[in-house]
């Protein structure tokens, strides 16, 4: 019997045992003359992979043997690990769980801490920057007086904190005056109309603070009554820069934007500490040496279409059954890097950085909304676990940042991809059941050769959670992975439950009747 994961996790050893028991006890034993080829297919979600964690190790204690797994994103990191600790086609999900156990932000390398350094340094050239301008203006004769230096800097440090937290509300105001100045029908949004003011208030109250410590209007009174035409002077630079803004506007927005690219790169994260971690924990021969076949799915940037790697060659997957042999020549790919091309998978877009693999430029599978239920099809699999992330009926996470929101946006992408491959699935299924039923066997003995196209019966199972894991994409180490292992678990069990009735009766082991029809036009 295979120990537990972590001798702190007893709620998941408490499962396992029952599980184990049930299927001892019962009369739905894993068959071991089941002829039918069993793929898995894991889909993305980040921190909530911690689900397929639990799931695999269900697979692993029914001994349920996993002919192929498809996969993109945290799934493709799941279903490497799962294999490439196997010695056979059942997997081994103890070392998988336990990285999830100890797993947390840092490790992956998303430290947020990252982006103060960011900010200390736009502090320290702004600062380098104001005080060579003043040191410059003392040379000239100028001064200021800084009658409350502690009031002054404060209040400044206030102003720029209040610009920083609504910057997005300050225009808003200014909007809407502009509008009605000009007579544009606007239809205003009140709510955000009163953060608009009370944040430009906010800003305000500190500048005036902030100046009236500083005695800037004594200052510049003094320079006045001393040059006249320097108040003349100011007020012709204001103009000239208010017509440069009008006339250069284009040019001055991107020059603003080469600025800003600066502190900007192609992913918030560096995948160093990412790919350190999981090359430490995936050992790179027992995934190429692995009988469980896997495919994954990564996104080519520069081809715009998705990508398939697989560990094995595709002389090799050619030679399995029921394959699709065209699929096979021209999509799949052995990298010459396994783990580079996995790492590249589990690249979420924004998060982390795109890699290079085999000379192109690859990130997250889920770009293209891509759900890998299609190639587990082509690779041969006669009974399919979809394992899903969300549940059926999910409330969409709070968009607080622009990172939310592109996880949502690859969230939708991939359910409309899966449900479009649901019900193709389910159509072909639907076919070959009629055509079954008229020659008097099982659905599974039927193949319709549509022209060029060979549909056969795909048996499916779903997996997912009933209710909302609870965690963000980035949440990796938090409070609810524990509860996500032990949900995929329990959700796993029911699931290989039903395919163990189902595979007591199911023959695959006897020839197609091959039914040929005609393409109508």
């Amino acid at each position: 019997m295979p120990a537990a994961p972590s001798p702190r996790f007893f709620e998941l050893d408490e499962l396992r045992r029952t599980f184990r028991d049930a299927l001892q006890q019962g009369p739905t034993r894993t068959p071991g003359g089941f002829a039918g080829r069993v793929g898995v297919v894991l889909s993305g979600g980040g921190a909530r992979g911690a689900y397929e964690a639990g799931v695999l190790l269900a697979f692993q204690d029914a001994r349920v043997p996993t002919d192929i797994i498809s996969a993109t994103s945290i799934g493709s990191v799941n279903a490497a690990s799962y294999a490439a600790h196997s010695k056979d086609r059942v997997g081994d999900a103890e070392p998988l769980v336990a990285s999830w156990l100890d797993l947390t932000p840092r490790t992956l390398g998303i430290e947020w801490t990252r982006y103060g350094w960011m900010i200390a340094g736009l502090i320290a050239a702004s600062a380098g920057i104001g005080n060579l301008a003043y040191y410059l203006l003392t040379l000239a004769g100028f001064r200021i007086h800084l009658h409350h230096p502690a009031a002054a800097w404060s209040s400044l440090a206030l102003a720029g904190f209040a610009v920083l937290a609504f910057h997005p509300q300050l225009p808003y105001v200014w909007f809407v005056i502009g509008s009605l100045m000009r007579r544009v029908p606007l239809r205003v949004d009140r709510r955000r109309l009163g953060t608009s003011i009370a944040a430009n208030l906010l800003v305000g109250l500190f500048l005036v603070a902030g100046t009236e410590a500083l005695h800037l209007h004594t200052a510049f009174a003094t320079l006045v009554r001393r040059h006249p035409l320097a108040l003349v002077a100011v007020l012709l630079v204001l103009l000239g820069l208010r017509r440069l803004q009008r006339s250069q506007g284009a040019r001055l927005g991107r020059l603003w934007e080469r600025v800003i690219r600066l502190a900007l790169h192609s992913g918030l994260f560096k995948n160093f500490e990412r790919s350190r971690y999981l090359r430490a924990r995936i050992p790179e021969d027992g995934l190429l040496a692995s009988p469980i076949r896997l495919l994954f799915t990564a996104t080519d940037l520069a081809a715009g279409k998705v990508r398939y790697f697989s560990n094995a060659p595709p002389e090799q997957l050619g030679a399995d059954r029921d394959v699709d042999m065209a699929f096979i020549a021209r999509s799949v790919a052995k990298p010459d890097d396994p783990l580079g091309a996995i790492i590249a998978s589990s690249a979420l877009p924004i998060t982390y950085e795109p890699m290079e693999v085999d000379g192109r430029m690859l990130a997250d599978g889920a770009v293209m909304g891509s759900q890998p239920v299609r190639p587990a099809i082509r690779l041969g699999a006669d009974v399919l676990f979809l394992v899903l992330l969300e549940p059926e009926e999910n409330a969409p996470d709070a968009a607080g940042t622009f990172v939310d929101v592109g996880a949502r946006v690859l969230s939708i992408l991939m359910h409309q991809n899966l449900s479009a491959d649901l019900r193709e699935l389910r159509a072909i299924n639907g076919l070959c059941v009629e055509a079954a039923r008229g020659l008097g066997i099982a659905p599974e003995a039927v193949e319709i050769q549509l022209g060029e196209r060979r549909m056969r019966y795909v048996r499916p199972f779903v997996i997912r959670p009933d209710h909302s894991l609870g965690l963000s994409i980035h949440d990796f180490g938090g409070p609810g992975t524990r509860e996500a292992i032990l949900s995929g678990y329990q959700d796993a069990s029911r699931a290989i439950t039903a395919f163990l009735q189902y595979a007591a009766a199911a023959r695959f082991d006897r020839p197609r009747r091959v039914l040929r029809l005609t393409p109508t036009a």
